[in-house]
């Protein structure tokens, strides 16, 4: 899905209203789900040492990256907002829970990453149950880091730390029981350094990466107003 139509046509909201028809005050729970950006670059590191722990060979690459064959994220936010007759401010945060996956002819690899994040923004009210928000956002957290090498019996897990940042773009339908559904368009930026070891017959190899996620993301929302 390209998420590029969408995000104009919520600017477009923003940008040709003058003021809004609403006036909300509002505290909504939002849990959302849907993909993140596929996109992974970085850079990686690979020291081989045989079974006599001598080091045979250290290489590195500075270009190195592999997009995931799958990046998904589950959250759940807490949001506050005052929109007045030309908007107003938007409060945050919450915690949410990124899963990338990669698979390939050698390895197989998961990264599990919860995250407490924070979002500050504006939003505008279209009316008393439909409204749009802009919002810059900040996280941290850790990634835990499973590979395994397909000839390999051995699998390496490690934690790692993480932190993202980046805007979101949103808009949200409420209803007269106070239920919400919403769509909110990502673009995050996350960073990791992993390091891992796999082994065959003959060697160990030791890997440090630097990886960095980014890219648009589409996510669903459902909610409650209180």
């Amino acid at each position: 899905m390209n998420p590029f139509p969408i995000t104009a046509s919520l600017i477009a909201i923003i940008s040709m209203s003058a003021a809004s028809t609403a006036e909300v005050d509002f505290f909504d729970i939002r849990l959302g789900g849907g993909m993140l950006s596929d996109t992974f670059k970085g850079s990686s590191s690979t020291t081989i040492t045989d079974n006599d722990s001598d080091v045979s060979t250290t290489s590195d690459s500075g270009t190195d990256g592999r997009d995931s064959d799958g990046n998904f994220r589950g959250q759940l936010q807490f949001v506050w907002g005052n929109l007045g007759t030309y908007g107003g401010l938007i409060l945050g945060g919450g915690v949410a829970v990124n899963q990338a996956q990669f698979d390939n002819d050698a390895q197989e690899a998961d990264v599990t990453t919860p995250v407490v994040n924070f979002l500050i923004g504006y939003g505008f009210a279209v009316s008393n149950y439909w409204h749009v928000e802009l919002t810059p956002f900040i996280g941290a957290g850790r990634s835990y880091y499973s590979v395994q090498d397909k000839g390999s019996s051995s699998t390496s897990k490690e934690w790692e730390s993480y932190y993202e940042y980046g805007a979101k773009v949103g808009t949200y339908l409420n209803m007269e029981s106070g239920l919400q559904v919403g769509i909110e368009i990502p673009y995050l930026v996350g960073r990791f350094e992993p390091e891992y070891e796999h082994n065959d017959e003959a060697n160990t190899y030791t890997v440090s990466d630097s990886r960095r996620n980014q890219g648009f993301g589409v996510l669903l929302t459902v909610g409650m107003r209180l």
